[in-house]
């Protein structure tokens, strides 16, 4: 595998640094600024560290991108500056760990740049990064390898800087209204505050089970009763339940409590948090949602949920609050619900809503007056006990808030959960527990108390416009990959069969627009010559596209282009044009330069264009030197005889070349003899 064989290659050179008596891992690094800071330092000595992103060698000189968390920098390498270790670059590769130290200066491009006077190697990679078009592409993959991700998705990690801001804002924003941060027990005897299916794990030292929690509510009400008045949590909570673009099983809650205050009061409290977060993170109240405006200026409108159910279902549940006639009700109504394990008119009514109402809410909406039945834990309203004194905050079919004035009455709590219990000994599979030590507390009398919880992951994919909470977790909870047999990164791509529909001219207008280096164009006439002798031998009913693949492989190769893109943008340019490059040749190009783009070869046209890109260079390297400078003198014999001469053309990539052998059935010989008769075929346009 392609792959393997990279790694392979940088395990040599980690040999090699080893051999020069160089630490490949060192602990000390001398880093005086950023490359942000470096930047505006021109004309003075700095010393930055960081990621190398690009490598471009030009004989005695080579340039470099280095990249840190704030921004890239370029490095000028030069054999005068560095005479006793300049040879050293060979030993680098894209992704390795770079300390720099030179003075700033800017090129005659304008380019501010480090001219290196001295470097050191901090960390060695044993694996090339991908690109982000082909190498990390499936969705899968980028959560498992979220620290590859992260690297070649810069729109991820900026996604989890404005987690970082949310959730500073909202931190800053309780406690400058007077809330303290409390912790409570992840682990708990009882778990309680929802309904949900714990996760259950046994203490061995005390002999005994815990569950992972599914909510803090309860242990903070006990503080509220040991007299906190304003308190707040930001705490993992966990679920044993399904997993879909709005649930997690690990995810993030906050959750406060307030006491003498109400259900009004957390509405205003929420709109105002809400409205001054979404500000702050878009500069305005409002910004887009998967391509819907969405407008958190406040106030925010309130619905009912009676008005909400009777307007998407046309059931009036002030009217019906029996399980039986509602059942029935729905079923007359012809809508269907999957009420396996839903017992109690509560958890009917919950399906009913969450089926058929809780979508159509796209604007921040405060959805008030919940039937009783639903909030266990929530008080009822004085004036219509058959509704709790509560709220939701409903956007895009995300549940963000839910709050309620708190139900302090120890009698009344131990009686909803006994008839929670009374419905779980029925069939209903999410249900609460009775906890005793909590009822307790409450008997030592809890004052009246407002209590708000919000899933921090929601609230972040809305603001970051991210369709699956997913998107917003550094590291998602994944089924475990237990496969042992593969070695490092997979590249997976689906390729399917089909044909190109540029033409050649079409195809040299586009390098003419993008190529400005006359010996790259060169190359890429060499090496379009070159794969169509090799499909003729390999694939002829495919010439036209091995051809356009060899003539287009470099179109991108610029100090503009990212390495990790070259091979890989050139395809875009082309579709932007309107027109259509076959799968198999966009693969090919890519995997053309795998050792940065991480996209394995595996077609024959890969493994052609493959060998075949570096030969050309030492074909041509072995005319100029010459008399003649002709192609037309160079024979095969010639060829072999600087191949086995590594210093002869040290940049010729040697291994790739034998490669052939193994991917395309043919003897080295053989091959060079293909190569270099394709060349000679079109020598006038080489200027050969």
């Amino acid at each position: 595998m392609a792959l393997e064989n990279l790694q392979k290659e940088r395990l040599k050179k980690l040999k090699n640094i080893e051999k020069l008596g160089v630490n490949p891992y060192p602990s000390k690094t001398v880093r005086k600024q950023t490359t942000a800071e470096a930047r505006k330092m021109l004309g003075k000595k700095v010393a930055v560290a960081g990621r190398l992103r690009s490598l471009r060698p030009h004989g005695k000189i080579t340039f470099a991108d280095l990249e840190d968390a704030t921004g890239k920098i370029q490095l000028f390498f030069s054999q005068n500056e560095l005479p006793d270790k300049y040879d050293f670059l060979n030993n680098l590769d894209l992704g390795d760990f770079l300390q720099a130290e030179g003075e700033i200066f800017k090129t005659q491009a304008g380019e501010i740049t480090i001219k290196v006077s001295s470097f050191q190697l901090l960390t060695k990679t044993l694996l090339p990064l991908p690109s982000s078009w082909y190498g990390l592409k499936d969705v899968e993959e980028r959560y498992r390898e979220r620290y590859v991700d992260l690297i070649i998705n810069p729109e991820v990690k900026h996604v989890m800087e404005i987690r970082h801001k949310v959730i500073r804002f909202i931190r800053s924003f309780l406690e400058n209204n007077g809330f303290v941060e409390v912790e409570t027990p992840v682990l708990q005897p009882i778990y309680g505050g929802a309904t949900a299916k714990p996760f259950l794990t046994k203490h061995n030292a005390l002999g005994a089970n815990f569950y992972l929690r599914i909510a803090d509510e309860l242990y903070l009400k006990r503080l509220m009763v040991a007299g906190f008045e304003k308190i707040f949590e930001i705490a993992k909570d966990f679920r044993n339940e399904g997993i879909d673009r709005q649930h997690s099983p690990e995810f993030t809650m906050l959750e406060f409590y307030w006491a003498y205050a109400d259900y009004e009061d957390l509405m205003r409290l929420t709109e105002e948090m809400i409205s001054k977060l979404v500000k702050e993170i878009h500069g305005s109240y409002k910004f887009e949602y998967e391509k819907i405006d969405l407008d958190f200026s406040p106030p925010f409108k309130r619905v009912t949920f009676n008005e909400l159910i009777k307007k998407y279902c046309g059931i009036d549940l002030d009217k019906i609050r029996d399980e039986d006639i509602l059942r029935k009700e729905i079923e007359d109504k012809g809508i269907e619900l999957d009420l396996k394990g839903v017992v109690g008119v509560g958890p009917l009514i919950d399906e009913l809503y969450k089926k058929m109402a809780r979508s159509e809410v796209k604007q921040p909406t405060f959805i008030i007056d919940y039937p009783s039945e639903m909030k266990p834990l929530s008080k009822r309203k004085e004036k219509d006990p058959g509704k709790s004194a509560s709220f939701q905050l409903l956007s895009m079919d995300f549940e963000l808030v839910n709050a309620y004035n708190e139900l302090n009455d120890p009698l009344e709590q131990g009686a909803r959960w006994k008839e929670e219990l009374k419905l779980a000994k029925r069939g209903l599979v999410e249900h609460q527990v009775l906890d005793a030590d909590f009822i307790k507390a409450l008997e030592y009398g809890m004052p009246p108390t407002a209590g708000f919880g919000m899933g921090i992951d929601r609230l972040v994919a809305i603001l970051t416009d991210q369709h699956s909470l997913k998107d917003v977790i550094l590291f998602p909870t994944l089924r475990p990959n237990l496969s042992t047999k593969k070695c490092g990164r997979l590249i997976k791509t689906k390729r399917k069969e089909g044909k190109s529909n540029i033409n050649r001219n079409d195809a040299l207008k586009i390098i003419e627009e993008n190529v400005e280096n006359k010996n790259i164009i060169k190359h890429m006439l060499a090496t379009e010559a070159v794969m169509g002798a090799l499909a003729q031998k390999l694939e002829p009913d495919k010439i036209d596209e091995w051809k356009l693949a060899g003539l287009l492989h470099d179109g991108d190769y610029s100090d503009k282009v990212p390495h990790n893109m070259q091979g890989i943008e050139i395809s875009k340019w082309v579709e932007e044009k309107g027109f259509k490059l076959s799968d198999e040749v966009k693969h090919a190009m890519a995997a053309h330069n795998v050792s940065n783009t991480g996209v394995k070869p595996e077609s024959k046209m890969d493994w052609a264009l493959f060998c075949a890109d570096t030969l050309t260079g030492l074909i041509v390297a072995c005319a100029l030197v010459l008399p003649s400078k002709k192609l037309s003198d160079v024979t095969v014999e010639s060829i072999l005889k600087k191949f086995n001469q590594p210093k002869f053309a040290a940049g010729t990539r040697r291994d790739e070349i034998k490669m052939c052998e193994e991917h395309l059935g043919t003897t080295l010989p053989e091959f060079v003899k293909i190569n270099l008769e394709a060349m000679q075929g079109i020598a006038s346009d080489l200027g050969l």
